[in-house]
This record gives C-alpha cells, structure tokens and sequence, in this order.
C-alpha cells in the first residue's frame, strides 16, 4: 500500500511539474518557462537555471493532496 501511495504521489508530482513546464514553453510564460544556461570560458564554467515555480508547484500538489483530497478518494 505504501508503495502504491508513493506512486500516486510522484505521478501527481511530475504531471504537475512537467504540465507547468509546457504551459510555459507553449505561451512563453517566461517564470514558468525551463531555461538552462551552461558557459566556459576563460574565466571557468558556469551555468544557472532558472524558474523553479513549476517545481515548487508539483510539491505544493501532493502536498495539497496528502492533506485535503487524499481523504476524500
């Protein structure tokens, strides 16, 4: 059952993620859009990345469904 219960959560959780990140992509919603930057050059390497929204939001649905509507299904 527990793991049953985790598979929910972490389908719940990259559905979550993965339909913010096309909602982004798709109508250039710049703070939900992925943008990876990776450079090297004399200085050294850097990379960021940036818009973590829809990642914050994927946890705050299983969040909201272990609290609220997991009581209910």
């Amino acid at each position: 059952m527990q793991k049953a219960n985790f598979l929910k959560c972490f389908a719940l959780f990259l559905f979550t993620t993965c339909f913010l990140f096309g909602v982004g992509e798709t109508y250039n919603v710049s703070w939900l859009a992925f943008r990876f930057l990776g450079q090297y050059d004399a200085d050294g390497f850097y990379f960021s990345f940036s818009s973590l929204i829809p990642v914050f939001g994927g946890l705050l649905m299983v969040g909201l469904y272990e609290t609220i509507a997991k009581r209910f299904i």
